[in-house]
């Protein structure tokens, strides 16, 4: 009996653990999920899944969005997330890129980077 509890114990360690630690271990569905918190103006969490430098330029998203005249929705920009066709994703150390294509633009990227344990999106003034 003390076995079965144990194993049992074992199984839901590991469970919480892979729940808590699911997308974050993986660029290219931290990448997902960025860009559907985008879409879904959730810049809470949008900031959550980048940089310091991804959070401050997503604040001022949001100040352009709050901006907006009242009752006028702005559109993300994001599109179809359906649409998105995701490429190969490439890690080196603790830089990663992810690439995709919309259908209205091939070759895209978006750049990620490992910190504290979980990747982040990276966001560039250029991009």
């Amino acid at each position: 009996m003390k076995k079965l509890a144990g194993i049992g114990i074992v199984l839901l360690v590991t469970f919480f653990m892979a729940a808590c630690g699911g997308s974050s271990s993986n660029p290219q569905n931290v990448a997902k999920d960025f860009f559907k918190a985008l879409s879904e103006k959730n810049y809470d969490k949008a900031k959550d899944l980048g940089t310091d430098n991804t959070a401050m330029m997503i604040g001022m998203i949001e100040s352009f969005a709050k901006m907006a005249p009242e009752g006028q929705d702005s559109d993300s920009g994001m599109g179809d997330l359906s649409a998105i066709k995701w490429g190969e994703t490439k890690v080196k150390g603790d830089s990663a890129t992810c690439f995709y294509s919309t259908p209205d633009k091939e070759d895209q990227k978006i750049d990620l980077k490992k910190v504290d344990g979980k990747w982040k999106v990276d966001m560039k003034k250029d991009m």
